[in-house]
């Protein structure tokens, strides 16, 4: 009955302070709710950040010395931008590897269509000896069978000295026109002029396309009657006519043919008479043209003429 009448009269005082205590929390939540919040001035420096005391306050991270030069990890060196990249590097970092094109090279039969061969110098020449062989030797076995043994006779000797004739071609151009400089082309060039009977066909294979092509002539029969006029030219007054002529090439000038594919260069046309060289030469042309190179890695002639000059023997009795 006593505690009954205890517990009318209010809670016990334990009770009594635990609620006094969440009261004045409740009244401590109020005000805050109520106040505006300040900002909290932080110095950094020179200059002040404004902070808010709702957001966390920045953590400043710990000093961390350097290692020692020893230990010191090399830092990777930064992207370059790709504009700044050369070419090669571009190709080699943003493509995969491609093979490049070989670099190109003049084409040399632009400049020299049919080349010197030992076919088309000697060819004609096989073949009319093989035609005048088989009609000689037809020929010679009929005037055997019917025994006419002097026309025989006759006619194997007159068939041997057209032999000749036809083989002489061959045997004043045994030698090949080795031509690896644009001075040996012009000295067989003009050697080939020569002789009794000059090889017409090894000097028309010794021309480029441009030399093959002039006012004068634009074929060989044309190239052929040209020097036949010129030869004759030259011998009036100054050789007989079965005297040859002998064409030397003098003072070559010009620039290293070494990986060219066309020089231009200046020489001297000597024009001497056989057997009489101590006399000195009877014309002399001095001359400038271009030599270009061939397929074959050998070099022609882009000027098959002589110019036109006066007699050294002339100017000097002047």
């Amino acid at each position: 009955m006593q505690r009954m009448a205890d517990s009318s009269t209010g809670p016990e005082p334990d009770q009594r302070d635990d609620q006094a205590a969440a009261e004045w929390l409740l009244q401590d939540d109020q005000a805050s709710a109520k106040k505006p919040q300040q900002p909290i001035v932080a110095p950094s420096g020179d200059s002040f950040d404004l902070a808010d005391t709702d957001e966390p306050a920045p953590t400043r991270r710990a000093y961390i010395p350097p290692p020692a030069s020893d230990e010191r990890e090399v830092a990777p060196e930064p992207a370059r931008p790709a504009e700044r990249i050369r070419p090669r590097e571009r190709e080699s970092i943003d493509e995969p590897r491609r093979e490049r094109p070989a670099p190109r090279r003049l084409d040399s039969g632009t400049a020299v269509d049919h080349v010197w061969t030992r076919g088309a110098e000697w060819g004609p020449t096989i073949v009319a000896l093989i035609v005048w062989g088989v009609v000689a030797l037809t020929l010679l076995y009929f005037l055997l069978a019917w025994e006419m043994y002097s026309t025989a006779m006759a006619t194997l000797a007159i068939g041997g000295l057209v032999g000749l004739a036809l083989l002489y071609p061959i045997l004043i151009t045994l030698e090949r026109p080795v031509r690896m400089t644009p001075e040996q082309a012009l000295r067989d060039y003009y050697q080939a002029l020569s002789h009794h009977f000059p090889h017409y066909r090894r000097m028309w294979l010794l021309l480029s396309n441009a030399g093959r092509t002039s006012s004068r002539f634009a074929s060989l029969e044309g190239f052929k009657g040209y020097w036949k006029a010129k030869l004759k030219q030259l011998r009036e007054g100054k050789a007989k006519g079965s005297t040859p002529l002998v064409f030397v090439v003098e003072g070559f000038k010009s620039e290293k043919s070494g990986g060219k594919t066309e020089i231009q260069g200046k020489w001297t046309v000597q024009v001497f008479v056989r057997g009489q060289r101590d006399a000195g030469p009877i014309w002399s042309f001095p001359t400038e043209g271009t030599l270009v190179k061939g397929p074959d890695n050998m070099w022609y002639i882009d000027d098959g003429t002589l110019a036109e000059r006066r007699s050294t023997r002339a100017a000097d009795a002047e």
